[in-house]
Protein backbone atom coordinates (compact mmCIF):
# COMPACT_ATOMS: atom_id res chain seq x y z
CA UNK A 1 0.00 0.00 0.00
CA UNK A 2 1.31 2.82 -0.83
CA UNK A 3 1.01 6.01 1.97
CA UNK A 4 1.65 9.96 0.73
CA UNK A 5 3.48 11.92 3.09
CA UNK A 6 0.61 14.49 3.51
CA UNK A 7 -1.36 15.72 6.68
CA UNK A 8 -4.65 16.80 7.03
CA UNK A 9 -5.51 18.35 10.69
CA UNK A 10 -2.35 16.27 12.04
CA UNK A 11 -3.54 13.10 10.16
CA UNK A 12 -2.09 10.96 7.77
CA UNK A 13 -3.89 9.73 4.72
CA UNK A 14 -3.47 7.08 2.03
CA UNK A 15 -3.81 8.57 -1.91
CA UNK A 16 -4.58 5.59 -3.37
CA UNK A 17 -7.39 4.58 -1.62
CA UNK A 18 -11.04 6.39 -1.77
CA UNK A 19 -14.59 5.90 -0.57
CA UNK A 20 -17.67 6.32 -2.73
CA UNK A 21 -21.40 6.68 -1.17
CA UNK A 22 -23.74 3.87 -1.72
CA UNK A 23 -26.80 5.42 -0.37
CA UNK A 24 -26.56 9.35 0.04
CA UNK A 25 -29.93 9.27 1.59
CA UNK A 26 -28.96 6.59 4.11
CA UNK A 27 -26.51 8.38 5.72
CA UNK A 28 -29.26 10.96 6.28
CA UNK A 29 -31.83 8.87 7.18
CA UNK A 30 -29.01 7.53 10.26
CA UNK A 31 -28.12 11.18 11.20
CA UNK A 32 -31.24 12.24 11.69
CA UNK A 33 -32.18 8.75 14.22
CA UNK A 34 -29.21 9.41 15.64
CA UNK A 35 -30.91 12.74 16.67
CA UNK A 36 -27.73 14.80 15.04
CA UNK A 37 -27.51 18.12 13.21
CA UNK A 38 -25.09 17.92 9.99
CA UNK A 39 -23.03 20.44 12.36
CA UNK A 40 -22.68 17.41 15.26
CA UNK A 41 -22.14 14.97 12.77
CA UNK A 42 -18.81 17.21 11.01
CA UNK A 43 -17.56 17.92 14.81
CA UNK A 44 -17.52 13.55 15.39
CA UNK A 45 -15.82 12.87 12.44
CA UNK A 46 -13.72 15.78 12.30
CA UNK A 47 -14.68 17.36 9.08
CA UNK A 48 -16.57 20.63 8.03
CA UNK A 49 -20.74 21.01 7.66
CA UNK A 50 -20.27 21.69 4.62
CA UNK A 51 -18.49 18.31 3.66
CA UNK A 52 -21.23 16.33 5.58
CA UNK A 53 -24.19 18.49 3.41
CA UNK A 54 -22.02 17.79 0.40
CA UNK A 55 -21.95 13.83 1.02
CA UNK A 56 -25.97 13.60 1.71
CA UNK A 57 -26.71 15.61 -1.49
CA UNK A 58 -24.53 13.89 -4.18
CA UNK A 59 -22.53 16.50 -4.76
CA UNK A 60 -19.34 15.25 -3.20
CA UNK A 61 -18.86 11.52 -4.53
CA UNK A 62 -15.95 10.50 -3.04
CA UNK A 63 -13.96 11.04 0.72
CA UNK A 64 -10.79 9.63 2.25
CA UNK A 65 -10.86 6.51 3.76
CA UNK A 66 -10.36 7.96 7.48
CA UNK A 67 -13.34 10.09 7.09
CA UNK A 68 -15.32 7.18 6.14
CA UNK A 69 -14.84 5.13 9.09
CA UNK A 70 -15.08 8.14 11.33
CA UNK A 71 -18.50 9.34 9.85
CA UNK A 72 -20.03 5.43 9.90
CA UNK A 73 -18.08 5.32 13.35
CA UNK A 74 -20.42 8.18 14.80
CA UNK A 75 -23.32 6.75 13.21
CA UNK A 76 -23.30 3.14 15.08
CA UNK A 77 -22.56 1.23 11.67
CA UNK A 78 -19.64 -0.21 10.05
CA UNK A 79 -18.21 1.48 6.77
CA UNK A 80 -19.44 -1.14 4.56
CA UNK A 81 -22.81 -0.20 5.14
CA UNK A 82 -22.33 3.19 3.83
CA UNK A 83 -19.16 3.38 1.79
CA UNK A 84 -17.37 1.20 -0.96
CA UNK A 85 -13.73 1.26 -1.33
CA UNK A 86 -12.28 2.04 -5.17
CA UNK A 87 -8.62 2.51 -5.48
CA UNK A 88 -7.76 5.13 -7.48
CA UNK A 89 -4.71 4.83 -10.17
CA UNK A 90 -1.34 6.01 -8.50
CA UNK A 91 0.12 9.63 -9.92
CA UNK A 92 3.69 9.86 -10.05
CA UNK A 93 4.42 12.31 -7.77
CA UNK A 94 6.87 15.68 -9.08
CA UNK A 95 10.01 16.64 -7.75
CA UNK A 96 11.63 20.03 -8.47
CA UNK A 97 14.82 20.22 -9.79
CA UNK A 98 17.19 23.78 -10.55
CA UNK A 99 18.65 21.98 -13.40
CA UNK A 100 15.76 20.35 -15.36
CA UNK A 101 13.51 21.85 -17.91
CA UNK A 102 11.80 25.25 -18.01
CA UNK A 103 8.88 24.66 -15.58
CA UNK A 104 11.52 23.15 -13.25
CA UNK A 105 9.78 19.87 -12.11
CA UNK A 106 10.56 16.58 -12.88
CA UNK A 107 9.04 13.06 -12.30
CA UNK A 108 9.81 10.59 -10.07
Amino acid sequence: MRYVIRTRRSRAYRRDVWMKMKDREQMKRWRVRKGLTQGDLAFLAGCTQQTISLLETGKMTTLTEDLAIAIAKRLGHDWEDLFVACEAAVVPVAKSDVNSSSRGLVSA
